[in-house]
């Protein structure tokens, strides 16, 4: 029994300190607990006021940055705007200078077309003179053609040197043969300028060559005699002068004499000497010929020289030829195939001058149309 008085006694004392124990514990942590709080409490408040200030700091820095993308789009604006400003500025002066350019070459066509209608003029000027031999005229006309420095300047220039040969300004007739070679050294009248210079030298005292010797002089008449006794000893003769080396006063006078037979010979030299283009002066002397001829078989040749012919002077010396033939036909039918206004023009106004039916009925036609 007493032990089991001291047992129970035993287990009160436990169980009492047990509680006190207990007590102690729960106020220790409650104590604790508290402190911990308070202190939990104060760093919360730390640390919101820290992140306050932070998300005041990142929102002004990004307003900052806002701002600062917002002026950078603001001077990009600007600068496209001045950009367009400046692009449109640029297009307009490039084209008012396009205009300026394009306004002169305008103006720079004109004058050159002004100009060789001039030379055209001129140049047929003097060539009416010539066939009149009326010289001064002829000099003055081909002397202002060749300061044109047209197309015609070569043949100015030696016509030019010609007139001033048969004026008797023989200085001068060299001068411009000098001149021509050497502005114009592929001229397909350097031959007969070199010819010129031979005649105008031998005038002046100063023989270089024999192109127009007394001799050859003689030589011509005694030919020309033969021509009437044997013409077939006589026209190969003429022909080789023709094509040698004599002068263009020789040459002339020889084809000259070759027009005045009638065998077919003498048609087929002249023939040659019209199809020709290296001797530009006794080329348009053979198709005056041919046209004198009237034959059918010369119109027909005159025809079809022209439409091969590239060379206007030819051209026109056909026209006139046919004129005089009275080829009404053959003019009608050259006009109508003719690209070249200003030749055309040239054809209708010896059609205008024809009585012919083919004359009547084309100019009727043009009338119509």
């Amino acid at each position: 029994m007493d032990q089991a008085m001291k047992t129970t006694a035993r287990i009160a004392c436990t169980l009492a300190a047990t509680a006190l124990v207990g007590s102690a514990a729960f106020a220790q942590g409650t104590s604790t607990q508290t402190a911990t709080t308070t202190t939990t409490s104060t760093q919360t408040t730390q640390q919101t006021a820290e992140q306050r200030e932070k998300a005041r700091l990142e929102a002004e820095a990004a307003k900052k940055t806002l701002a600062a993308q917002q002026a950078t789009i603001d001077q990009a604006r600007k600068d496209i705007e001045r950009a367009q400003v400046k692009a449109e500025q640029a297009h307009k002066q490039a084209q008012q200078e396009a205009n300026k350019e394009a306004a002169a070459e305008v103006e720079r066509v004109q004058e050159a077309l002004k100009q060789a209608q001039r030379e055209i003029e001129l140049y047929a000027k003097g060539t009416a003179a010539l066939d009149t031999a009326r010289y001064e005229k002829a000099l003055q006309a081909f002397a202002e053609a060749a300061a044109l420095k047209g197309t015609k300047a070569d043949s100015a220039l030696y016509w030019k040197a010609f007139s001033e040969y048969k004026v008797q300004a023989m200085r001068e007739a060299l001068e411009s043969l000098k001149e021509m070679q050497s502005r114009h050294p592929d001229s397909r009248w350097l031959e007969q300028a070199l010819a010129l210079e031979f005649e105008v030298k031998d005038r002046m005292g100063k023989p270089v060559a024999p192109a127009a010797t007394p001799d050859e002089e003689l030589k011509l008449l005694a030919l020309d005699s033969l021509l009437h006794t044997d013409a077939e000893q006589a026209l190969p003769m003429l022909e080789k002068m023709i094509n040698g080396q004599q002068s263009v006063h020789l040459k002339r006078r020889a084809l000259f004499v070759v027009s005045q037979s009638k065998s077919p010979r003498a048609r087929e030299i002249l023939t040659s000497v019209a199809k020709g283009s290296s001797n530009p002066d006794l080329q348009l002397e053979a198709l005056r010929y041919l046209g004198v001829l009237g034959g059918a078989e010369d119109k027909k040749l005159l025809s079809d020289i022209y439409g091969a012919s590239k060379d206007r002077d030819v051209k026109m010396r056909v026209v006139d030829e046919l004129f005089r033939a009275g080829d009404a036909k053959a003019l009608v039918d050259m006009a109508r195939k003719e690209t070249d206004q200003d030749m055309r023009k040239r054809i209708v106004q010896r059609l205008s001058r024809m009585k012919a039916k083919e004359a009547t009925d084309y100019m009727l036609e043009i009338i119509t149309k």
